[in-house]
This record gives C-alpha cells, structure tokens and sequence, in this order.
C-alpha cells in the first residue's frame, strides 16, 4: 500500500470516529437497532446457516443484539480469532454468549478448540465492521488489514454495517482492498453486486 493511500486512510479514519463520537446514545441505539432490522430481514440473512460476525468495541455498532438473535435463530455463529503474529484471523464457534472470553486487542472470543473451527461456504454469511463505506462496496477499516486478507481467502457472502452519514463517494484504496456485496445502515440497504 502506498504511504499516501496510508495517510489518507488515516486522516479519514480520525474523521469517521469523530463523528460515531458525536452522535448522542440514543442516536447510536435508534440507528443500531436499526441496522440490526436490515440485516435480519436480509434475503441473504434469513437463507444462510452459519453467520460469521463479530463482537463490538465501543466505537462500532453493537452487535450483541445481533449475536443473540443469530443464536436465536438456530443459525451456527462463527467469531473471529486474530493471530497477531501471521496477521491472520479464523473463525470458531459460538454457542452461547457466556462462553466469551478475552482475546487478542481486548476483543472477547469464543473458546478455541479444533472441532469450533469453522470453514466459509456457499451459506455463510459474513458481517464486516467498518468505519466508512463507498459508492463501490470499497470499505474503511480498523487499519489491520485482517479483513481483507481473510476475503481473500475465500467465496462467500459479505454484509457490511455502517452508520448513514460515514458514506463517503470515493475512499482510497489498493488492489488489497476487497468490496463487499451488500452495506446496511440506518437509512438504506446498497447493493453492489453491479459495479
């Protein structure tokens, strides 16, 4: 990646936070709860058996609602866990939301045992965090690159989540940057199946 590409995905990341920052709570709930309607009333949501999502941090939108309703729903629920040192991440199981505990950056995961490895395929879905969205389905992200490297790796679904007014027209990005199929927010679902 190149450094001005770097720069301006850090300059935009710092703007994005500021306005999640800004936003009261019940702003943020109101538009949480209503991003968590769009993606359970997903025609890709409501045909898949196994959901893989994650669990958020302060500044993202909450998905323990989300978690809890893909339980719910008899839907397998697959977490990521990082490995910091290849930079890579892989999904385990989920059965309950008890069983979290704590992982690498803070973030909670689930145990770590062979038979909860999980495997992407035609019914899985994934749910992307991420700070800003484009036009294209091009996505900003924590900077880690853990994303992009995993859809990479695999064919499968992809919904990503965001807040209405961190739409951007353009955002930069590189050949390793991988776009999404669908965004949900608080005001509209975007497809970009057509580019």
């Amino acid at each position: 990646m190149s450094f001005q590409i770097q720069e301006q995905k850090q300059t935009l990341r710092k703007e994005m936070l500021k306005l999640r920052r800004n936003m009261t709570v019940e702003q943020r709930f109101a538009a949480d709860e209503k991003i968590m309607q769009g993606v359970c009333s997903h025609p890709l949501y409501q045909k898949c058996r196994q959901v893989f999502a994650y669990v958020s941090m302060p500044h993202e939108i909450n998905t323990y609602p989300l978690l809890e309703r893909i339980l719910k729903d008899g839907k397998q629920l697959g977490l990521p866990v990082c490995d910091t040192k290849k930079h890579e991440m892989q999904f385990y199981r989920l059965d309950a939301l008890a069983e979290l505990q704590d992982g690498a950056y803070h973030i909670p995961v689930p145990p770590i045992s062979e038979e909860r490895l999980m495997t992407a395929n035609q019914d899985t879905l994934m749910i992307v965090p991420m700070l800003a969205y484009d036009s294209e389905g091009y996505r900003l992200g924590a900077g880690g690159g853990y994303y992009d490297r995993f859809l990479s790796s695999c064919q499968l679904h992809t919904i990503g989540i965001c807040y209405a007014e961190c739409r951007q027209e353009h955002l930069p990005h590189d050949a390793y940057d991988k776009t999404l199929l669908f965004c949900v927010t608080e005001q509209v679902t975007e497809d970009f199946y057509v580019r």
